[in-house]
């Protein structure tokens, strides 16, 4: 006997809406994890650095129940939880794996997205400004993990099936960011990109830095090439 149409709808409420609403606590739980890890790193940080001669700024601030900020420097790692679960289009890579096929409801994952900002473009709140996309974290509703990044994030953690968000891994992603963002600098623009500035960009540049200001954009851009 064929499926009622009600059937079908709490057939599918039991089913992908238990599993996506699953993924998004994990996923929760993840950055929390995370949030707690950066807090830890703010301690032990500014221990290390006490002894500089220059004084470098080493604060975490949580910005909400989603998101979280690391400034280490000139530099600001930024944690953002998206509130939605997603699947992922039929060529993915996930949909291949033995895992998902045994249980297609393991394929929704919640995303934890993490940025590169100059500390400066916060503090000074250069709107124009952007932060640079390093790593993006998907969590399944058991807590499966994997990466798609930058690297070497994610060359490290594409095992899907194997791989489980833990404190361990939490510590290891975010060393690896902080150490990416460290080891690129804020290359200055070509002078033809910036001889000419408006009354606006005048009015904003009296209290920040002058010009829009990216590393993306201002000799930071990662290209195919240099990722391999």
């Amino acid at each position: 006997m064929a499926k009622t149409k009600i059937q079908e709808i709490v057939g599918i409420l039991e089913t992908k809406s238990c599993a996506k609403q699953q993924a998004y606590h994990a996923t929760l739980d993840a950055l929390n994890e995370f949030k707690k890890v950066l807090k830890g790193y703010e301690s032990n940080l500014q221990d290390q650095v006490n002894g500089f001669k220059d004084k470098l700024e080493i604060s975490y601030q949580e910005a909400g129940k989603f998101e979280a900020h690391m400034q280490f420097a000139g530099d600001t790692l930024v944690l953002m939880m998206h509130t939605n679960v997603f699947d992922f289009d039929s060529a993915h890579f996930i949909h291949k794996m033995r895992y998902v096929k045994e249980d297609k409801t393991r394929e929704y994952c919640g995303l934890i997205q993490v940025y590169n900002f100059l500390s400066d473009s916060l503090k000074y709140q250069r709107y124009q400004d952007q932060g640079i996309l390093i790593a993006r974290i998907f969590v399944n509703k058991d807590g499966h993990f994997f990466i798609d990044g930058r690297r070497p994030l994610g060359f490290l953690y594409n095992d899907f099936e194997h791989l489980i968000i833990n404190e361990q891994y939490i510590n290891n992603i975010i060393e690896e960011a902080i150490l990416f963002c460290l080891n690129f600098d804020l290359m200055v623009p070509p002078f033809d990109m910036v001889n000419v500035i408006s009354v606006e960009q005048q009015a904003l540049a009296s209290f920040s830095s002058g010009f829009h200001t990216t590393k993306q954009t201002l000799g930071f851009h990662i290209s195919a090439q240099h990722e391999e």
